[in-house]
């Protein structure tokens, strides 16, 4: 994981770079291929930079469809146009680079966790409040409880899903749901998370990913690298999701392999609800 964090500021620098060489080349009348190399190109940074602007986009298609369709008109226009060499090459690295991104990059090659298993109990492990107090697994017992791993602050998909979960606090609420949310943040950035979106849940910390490893959703290296320069440790969480019934039973489990596909809210509230009242009727 260590070498695809080295690789992706590169990769979207290199692309950014091609698509505005290419968009002036195009505005200085040097042909029309290069309208082919802005397509091929640009998906992937406009991609990332849409994310980062509006953090309200929490998952994607697995192969990002339209990224590929725009890849395939520009090599239609660079080969309508005579197929010239250097925009043809740069069309063909800007599309192993978008290929890299989809099938490598965003797939983190993970394998199911032995600690957290639909249908059993989930195990003790420790966490910590922002404030510095212990807080420990069972200590959830009692009510159901829906448990979010998260990678940052950084990462605008993370940020955009914990929105759709705090829009959804109210039917959360009405079924006695508390939710936790887990990164291995600083006490800093986890109150600083808190204070953004001033809604009574759990923001919880995993000193030294404790916690993480012992459940195994721990990403080693699994931060891009650079943001370290603005405090975020090199490792991070593998993005999941887990659904407790009041006895402390996994009901619902999403140990994503794509960082850019998570579950809709709507998929565990139906879970959530639908347990309570199987045990209204009990």
């Amino acid at each position: 994981m260590r070498l695809k964090s080295l690789l992706l500021v590169p990769v979207l620098s290199a692309l950014s770079i091609i698509a505005a060489y290419a968009a002036l080349q195009f505005a200085g009348g040097s042909g029309l291929a290069w309208l082919g190399v802005v397509l091929a190109s640009a998906p992937l940074p406009g991609a990332v930079l849409a994310w980062m602007a509006m953090q309200n986009v929490a998952r994607t298609s697995a192969n990002l469809v339209p990224g590929w369709v725009a890849i395939a008109i520009g090599f239609a226009v660079v080969l309508w146009a005579g197929a010239p060499a250097v925009p043809l090459g740069l069309a063909t690295v800007s599309a192993l680079a978008f290929a890299w991104y989809i099938f490598s990059y965003s797939r983190f090659d993970r394998q199911p966790s032995q600690s957290l298993v639909l249908g059993e109990k989930l195990p003790d492990f420790s966490l910590y409040e922002s404030d510095g107090e212990a807080v420990n697994s069972s200590e959830f017992a009692g009510h159901p409880t829906l448990f979010i791993f998260f990678r940052g602050d950084w990462c605008p998909l993370c940020m955009a899903q914990i929105k759709e979960v705090a829009a959804a606090y109210r039917r959360l609420a009405e079924t006695g749901v508390e939710v936790a949310l887990v990164s291995g943040q600083t006490e800093k950035q986890t109150k600083a998370l808190a204070a953004r979106f001033d809604v009574p849940f759990r923001f919880l910390m995993d000193d030294g990913f404790q916690a993480a490893r012992q459940l195994g959703v721990f990403a080693d290296s699994g931060t891009p690298t650079g943001l370290e320069v603005l405090g975020h440790s090199s490792d991070t969480m593998l993005p999941t999701v887990v659904a407790t019934d009041a006895s402390g039973k996994v009901i619902f489990l999403d140990q994503t392999d794509n960082y850019r596909v998570r579950p809709e809210p709507e998929t565990f509230l139906r879970i959530f609800e639908q347990h309570t009242n199987q045990e209204a009727v009990a």
